[in-house]
Parts: C-alpha cells; structure tokens; sequence
C-alpha cells in the first residue's frame, strides 16, 4: 500500500470517527429530550442524524475500496 493510500484512508478513518461522535452526542441530546417527555424535539433532534451516518458509510465505503482497489492493499 502506497503511502498516500495510507494517508487518504487515515483521513477517511479520522472523518468516520468525526461523524460517529458527532451522531452520539447527537443521539444523547435526542435520549435527554425523550426523557423530559419531548417527543417532537427529540425526533426534530435525530433528523442529521440520518445524514451523518449515511455520510460516514459512505467514507468507509470509500476506505475499503482504496484498500481493494490493485496495489492498495501490498
């Protein structure tokens, strides 16, 4: 694997984790809401969350494919 594979994938790695951390903190302002008994706020609170997710399969989709992709994974 070239090191600029590396690096992209490391930069891929670093936004998954990014956007993983941001949906938790999202998820518990939905759980705090939910708790107080807010319905609308806590699913008006979940909707980016359907994005970041989707965002981030999509950056591992991306990791695995440089890793896959002839000479990516040497």
């Amino acid at each position: 694997m070239s090191n600029t594979t590396q690096t992209t994938i490391a930069a891929l790695l670093t936004e998954i984790d990014q956007r993983i951390i941001g949906a938790s903190i999202t998820t518990r302002a939905a759980i705090a809401a939910i708790k107080d008994r807010k319905q609308n706020l806590c699913i008006g609170t979940l909707l980016p969350l359907e994005q970041d997710l989707e965002l981030a399969l999509s950056l591992y989709r991306a990791a695995l494919c440089l890793h896959r992709t002839k000479g990516g994974a040497e």
